[in-house]
């Protein structure tokens, strides 16, 4: 046997909420995980969002190394992360449905990294889709909120809107009915559903729907690349003309990993890998069973290829991201969470849960992968950020132009040659850039002077308090303490104080009361916390070099970060860390202790 590590990311995962349902009895798992090794929180960089903190996670490098940009991955050859270490002493990673800002390059592998780029993601013949024969439903998915919550605020993410109605469409007599999955590769698949024998299909080839559940995979032949797709009838009243048929992601299998015939066989024995869902993870709406069912099916998967692809395979780190609790928080906290604005206790239990049920599905996926390990093999269950409820929104494009540093055209987007400041979508909408051709160089620190003082000084008068947005700012060459540096870093770097959430809003205010409830990470201060929920991540370790029952508390020992999981790794791994800025556990460790199992 050799050393393996296995890393279960979980985008958003939380301490108070891990720690809330094992005390119920409801994450026996994660309960083992606890009892029997060591768990501690993550203090998570700026932005508080996955592509910063799990770039750092996995390389073992802060982000002023690490990152980029969202989906501009570093030069891996000159920063030399932990991957990098790994190659070079003969070891191979295997990165599943991985953020696609990590360069994983050969021998490694990837399979389905997570898509963010505006393009369609390549891995993917078609999104999930809901068809209904409801008119109506296609009215109310079109109308425009009044804010917008999220970074970039081109693609804002914060209600995890989809977006996927889709028209179901029957003859004269009602008996039969043709969907069309369409790809946004151009593609086109029509499907017909005969309502009598309750079957769906095309070529020749079907399946039969059941209401409230999934039916088996359906072959879409040469024009998918040989994906499938599976069908939730969700609604099925035909004597009205009431149907609504949920419809599974489908990818290429083909395109979808860095080795072909690995995927293949992953495929084979596992089923078609599918990377995201069709309805939100909210007591709100009414196929949440389809969800809940869709996203345990693609966390065994990884599970199970966990094991399968570091006992089988030959892969000595396999890590992966998880998104279901994420999405829960986001449309869930905002209701269960006390501190929210819009909390109802009548009300809170619907909303908790939902997030137990999500948190119990996790569950279900960390006891395969404990039954599956041998005893060279380190489990470590980890996330990149909490989240805490939304109380106002922060429109910082907004806030800057009235103070005359963006100008913004008709459509209130900021004009950058125009402008002395700018934000860069791709990282992470809290780094301003002064614009070297609109400012002289003799004028740079007296623009990042006035960029200080204006983001120290934005506030919100509300019920006779005044709140202010930004939690702390600093100059770019301060910013090393927060683990900013070189050419990519913004000239002044921010962050929002708890409760505080990027966005824009329709009637054009800089700052305002966020009119809809939720919850958000990537703005606010990593340390953001209520008495329920927490912005820090966590890392839960267990099995082969790992103490028995220890907690690090933060609070007397101050917080790991991010990039101390990386270092972490190389070093159950026997890998070299002279490139990596993260600090060894040590605390974590079993490290010469007399501390069995």
């Amino acid at each position: 046997m050799s050393k393996k590590v296995i890393v279960f990311g979980v985008d958003g995962l939380m301490m108070p909420l891990i720690q809330k349902f094992t005390a119920e009895g409801e994450l026996p798992h994660i309960s083992r995980m606890l009892e029997q090794g060591a768990a501690t929180e993550l203090l998570p960089y700026i932005s508080a969002w996955g592509d910063v903190n799990w770039a750092a996670f996995i390389s073992g490098q802060s982000p002023g190394t690490s990152w980029r940009g969202q989906a501009l991955p570093a030069d891996y050859s000159r920063t030399q992360p932990l991957l990098h270490k790994m190659a070079a002493q003969g070891l191979r990673a295997a990165l599943v449905h991985f953020p696609e800002s990590v360069a994983a390059p050969t021998p490694h592998f990837t399979l389905s990294p997570y898509w963010s780029a505006p393009e369609p993601n390549p891995h993917t013949f078609a999104a999930p889709a809901i068809f209904t024969t409801d008119a109506a439903r296609f009215d109310a998915s079109g109308k425009a909120r009044q804010q917008t919550l999220g970074w970039p605020p081109s693609s804002p993410l914060a209600y995890h809107d989809k977006g996927l109605w889709q028209p179901l469409i029957g003859d004269e007599e009602g008996r039969r009915y043709r969907l069309a999955i369409r790809s946004a590769h151009g593609a086109e698949v029509t499907l017909a559903l005969d309502v009598q024998t309750r079957t769906l299909g095309v070529d020749g080839t079907q399946v039969t729907l059941t209401p409230g559940a999934w039916s088996s995979w359906l072959p879409l032949g040469d024009i998918a690349e040989g994906g499938a797709v599976r069908f939730w009838l969700a609604r099925f009243a035909p004597h009205t003309r009431a149907i609504e048929i949920i419809q599974s992601e489908v990818s290429y299998p083909q395109r979808l990993a860095s080795d072909e015939a690995l995927a293949r066989q992953l495929i084979d024995e596992l089923g078609p890998f599918h990377s995201q869902w069709a309805v939100k993870a909210s007591p709100d709406e009414a196929h949440l069973a389809s969800t809940l069912e869709d996203a345990e099916r693609q966390s065994l998967w990884l599970a199970e290829s966990a094991i399968r692809l570091t006992h089988q395979h030959g892969y000595t780190l396999w890590a992966a991201v998880h998104h279901l609790i994420d999405e829960s928080h986001h449309l869930c906290l905002g209701q269960y969470d006390p501190a929210s604005p819009f909390y109802d206790p009548q009300q809170a239990p619907r909303y908790e849960a939902v997030i137990r049920e999500c948190y119990k599905v996790l569950d279900r996926s960390i006891g395969n992968i404990i039954d599956g390990m041998d005893d060279e093999t380190t489990l470590l269950l980890a996330s990149d950020h909490g989240a805490v409820p939304n109380h106002f929104m922060c429109d910082i494009n907004r806030y800057l132009a009235k103070q005359g540093l963006v100008t913004l055209d008709a459509n209130g987007l900021p004009v950058r040659s125009q402008s002395q400041v700018y934000l860069k979508d791709e990282r992470g909408g809290l780094e301003i850039f002064i614009n070297g051709d609109s400012v002289a160089p003799a004028a740079y620190g007296a623009v990042q002077d006035q960029l200080l003082h204006l983001l120290r000084s934005w506030h919100i008068e509300h019920h006779g308090q005044r709140r202010y947005a930004v939690a702390w700012a600093v100059r770019k060459e301060d910013a090393v303490g927060i683990g900013y540096w070189g050419e990519h870093a913004g000239d002044v770097l921010f962050t929002y104080d708890t409760g505080f959430v990027w966005g824009t809003s329709l009637d054009g205010e800089d700052i305002c009361p966020v009119v809809a409830p939720g919850a958000n990470h990537g703005p606010q201060k990593p340390t953001a916390e209520t008495g329920h929920t927490s912005n820090y991540g966590i890392l839960l370790a267990f099995g082969a070099g790992i103490r028995n029952g220890y907690y690090h508390d933060r609070q007397r020992h101050g917080p790991y970060r991010m990039a101390d999981p990386g270092a972490t790794i190389a070093h159950l791994l026997g890998v070299e860390q002279d490139t990596l800025d993260g600090a060894v556990m040590q605390a974590l460790l079993t490290a010469g202790r007399e501390e069995t199992r």
